[in-house]
């Protein structure tokens, strides 16, 4: 895989004043001893494919995380999200907090609980703690949030895994704000093969723009039938620095409306998805003059299947759409509707008009 950030910053390398406070970049996974290039300006370090962390690990603060969805394609890839600044690092209410002096990078899990009310008690825990966190340490704007949700399609006392979840983050973002739809960040939520439910996210200072799909009904729209509770999360967020702008892309589906399209066809699927990330990204675009020209401006994907088999096809609809050297993770993972076999995600990083 090509990437477009082939290596780590150092210090030296940090980006100038007036750019975006973090960078992401995907780094191949060839050595897991070799040394990392960096370390203090690391805010967050990702691997796919297993929950079991590293034996090297001298810093017990290192803000790592280990996710049991397997990789499916290429060179296993890490993710780093990077800061210009030496970072600040510390563990507070069961949270890992990696923070520069504009955003924060965080990370907290536990084991999934027998039964579906206390599963819906710890994710409601959780997410206050994080809330009340974000709060306190004046990061408060979530920009991008991720959850990793073991059995996520199967049914806990009678409700899906997946329900109980949205029901549960319902009622802490209730709770913390009064008005719930300016506060939604861009989010995704997938299945692991793991025990641990874990939840990663990015917070600022400043405050970010959120946005919805024209082709889409906001998913905090949606009807009773997906679920006592809706999802509550914006399509795209959109963070303006001086001189950068940060794009956001939700995890995306192929729906229409509300409705899931092109049951059992991965390749439909895929292409309705990019579709509806063109779309997002063309409104974001026109709503807020920004500079960029479309899906090939994505500058990283990631895509979940939730079935191997349909790799290749679905890497062959990616590459017509979006080009050979966009940098993308494959990702073997569970879905949120049992129909939907595929899902996609990206991030834009794009300099502002002049």
């Amino acid at each position: 895989m090509t990437s477009k950030a082939s290596k780590l910053h150092a210090a030296g390398d940090a980006p100038g004043r007036d750019a975006a406070p973090f960078r992401l970049v995907y780094v191949p996974d060839i050595d897991e001893t070799a040394p990392r290039q960096g370390e203090a300006y690391v805010l967050g370090e990702v691997r796919f494919g297993s929950s079991r962390t590293p034996a090297r690990r001298p810093d017990p603060d290192y803000p790592l995380v280990c996710v049991p969805i397997a990789q499916l394609w290429a060179s296993p890839i890490k993710e780093y999200w990077l800061s210009p600044t030496p970072v600040d690092r510390r563990r507070q209410a069961g949270i890992q907090i990696s923070a520069n002096d504009h955003v924060l990078f965080g990370h907290t899990q536990f084991t999934l609980p027998a039964t579906g009310a206390e599963l819906e008690r710890e994710i409601r825990q959780r997410y206050d703690a994080i809330l009340e966190l974000l709060g306190a340490q004046g990061y408060d704007h979530l920009m991008r949030m991720w959850n990793y949700l073991p059995r996520i399609s199967d049914d806990i006392d009678g409700m899906e895994c997946y329900r109980r979840f949205c029901r549960a983050r319902y009622d802490a973002f209730e709770t913390f704000h009064e008005e719930l739809i300016p506060n939604l960040p861009a989010t995704s939520v997938l299945g692991t093969s793991g025990v641990d439910f874990q939840i990663v996210f990015l917070a600022g200072r400043s405050s970010p723009r959120h946005y919805e799909n024209p082709r889409q009904v906001s998913a905090y729209h949606y009807p009773r039938k997906y679920g006592p509770k809706s999802p509550l999360f914006a399509r795209a967020t959109l963070v303006r620095w001086n001189r950068e702008d940060s794009l956001f892309i939700s995890g995306t589906a192929s729906i229409v409306g509300h409705e899931s399209q092109h049951l059992g066809n991965a390749r439909a699927q895929a292409e309705e998805i990019l579709r509806n990330i063109e779309s997002l990204v063309n409104h974001v675009a026109a709503s807020a003059n920004l500079a960029t020209r479309g899906l090939r401006e994505i500058t990283h994907l990631r895509v979940y299947l939730r079935d191997a088999k349909d790799l290749e096809t679905v890497r062959r609809v990616v590459q017509g759409y979006l080009g050979t050297t966009i940098p993308a993770i494959y990702l073997h993972a569970g879905i949120c509707r049992r129909e939907l076999l595929v899902e996609m995600e990206a991030f834009l990083g794009v300099e502002k008009l002049t």
